[in-house]
């Protein structure tokens, strides 16, 4: 019977693993003022509850406030979550907006991180990040996405649409220097009222280098060309996405009234955006997954109202709507790209036995890649028993004096299991 529960759990195990290995998830958040305080730990374990429901393999943020804060999200959320991610080098600010910052963090069992650049705009930065996806034929013929991440310029009015533009068209000049048929997404809060701003055109304008889209299409109605100002004279909700019928693509905001940090009036904007390139939505080998592009929390029915009021109900749980109430203002962003290819499996990370497998009380081990970040011990049943956080060590002692005697596994970034004997 033990026989057969052991390869009920590695067949279970692998099985997990390999779903989904021909796709991307990516997603986009505004993780709202996210600093090293005490209200930003508070928050912490609500974001490894979203991250957990959303699944993601690329995880793009706005608003970090520094890098301690950004390792701390890190360690508390992202490795607990998934120890098989990584972050990018942080970079501070090179634009006048210093406080509010942009970060990357990625799967490495499905992406590896070439370079990361900072672009400086009037306002924040635009960070650049170029991935390879791990294929097996990698060496041969590489599959790249060249990542952007931004937070425009926020608020109402002329001076404010002026300076979104003026970082739509820096973006736009980057797109100059990459090859023509590079894969794009374009991710950021964006603060756009309407389709109608410029910096919206801009970013979607033919004439690009690289044609830019809103992977859904949920433009607003144009402006009629009667020559008034529907900005700022004569506004009408029609034009613009804070009305109901766009209900279903808000992201802003969760709230109806502000907490200790961000801002309230409820479900009634589309600021937060994944942009792609054209050619993911026509491409053989890596390509937009049709109907993926989510508002992960958004049922449609919460226009005006909190994310997690019980008669918001729908695709989104309760348990979900309630962390992403209680973590940011801002709801994410998803959407699937779906690969041809198969991913390469080779690991270079290795983990084994200094001793024996067979433990009465401690077991030590050697690890021979620092990509590992965490181990982790399962019972025969494969329910988790212990997580231990690597810090850079070559060796490690795991007590498993408490254990039960029996069975278990070892495993680290998605390297196949270890038997552990407990006598």
């Amino acid at each position: 019977m033990l026989v057969r529960k052991v390869s009920l759990f590695l067949f279970c195990f692998w099985s997990v693993l390999l779903l989904g290995q021909t796709n991307i998830k990516a997603m986009f958040y505004n993780t709202l003022n996210y600093n090293s305080d005490t209200e930003s730990k508070d928050r912490t374990p609500h974001l490894k509850t979203i991250l957990e429901t959303v699944q993601p393999d690329l995880f793009m943020v706005c608003e970090i406030k520094n890098e301690t804060a950004s390792n701390y999200l890190y360690s508390n959320a992202i490795l607990p979550f998934k120890q098989s991610f990584e972050k990018a080098p942080f970079k501070y600010s090179q634009s006048p907006a210093t406080n509010l910052l942009q970060m990357v963090y990625y799967n490495s069992d499905k992406l590896t991180l070439e370079q990361t650049s900072v672009i400086p705009t009037q306002i924040r930065d635009i960070n650049h990040y170029t991935f390879t996806i791990n294929t097996k034929s990698n060496n041969s013929n590489p599959i790249k996405i060249e990542v952007f991440v931004t937070h425009l310029k926020a608020s109402r009015g002329q001076d404010n649409r002026a300076k979104r533009n003026s970082s739509a068209i820096t973006f736009i000049r980057e797109l100059d220097r990459l090859p023509k048929d590079s894969y794009v997404l374009f991710a950021g809060d964006f603060n756009f009222y309407t389709s109608n701003e410029s910096g919206f055109q801009t970013i979607i304008d033919d004439s690009n280098p690289i044609k830019i889209i809103d992977p859904i299409n949920r433009l607003c109605p144009a402006f009629p060309d009667d020559r008034r100002d529907y900005f700022d004279e004569n506004y009408d909700s029609t034009y613009f996405w804070n009305n109901n019928s766009f209900s279903d693509v808000h992201s802003q905001s969760t709230r109806t009234s502000s907490l200790s940090d961000g801002s309230g009036g409820g479900m009634d904007d589309r600021f937060d955006f994944i942009m792609i390139s054209e050619n993911l939505k026509n491409n053989k080998d890596l390509y937009y997954k049709t109907e993926s592009y989510k508002t992960i929390g958004n049922n449609g029915n919460c226009y005006n109202s909190f994310v997690s009021n019980a008669s918001c109900s729908g695709e989104f749980s309760k348990e979900l709507r309630d962390a992403q109430y209680q973590f940011s203002d801002h709801l994410p962003i998803t959407l699937d790209l779906e690969l041809a290819k198969t991913l390469s499996f080779q690991k270079t990370a290795t983990i084994k036995f200094l001793n024996s497998n067979v433990v009465k009380y401690f077991l030590s081990i050697q690890i021979s890649n620092q990509n590992v970040k965490m181990i982790t011990i399962y019972n025969h049943l494969g329910q988790k028993v212990k997580s231990i956080e690597i810090n850079n060590q070559k060796e490690i002692t795991i007590n498993l004096t408490s254990f039960s005697k029996g069975v278990y596994y070892l495993s680290a970034n998605s390297l196949e299991p270890k038997k552990i004997i407990k006598i």
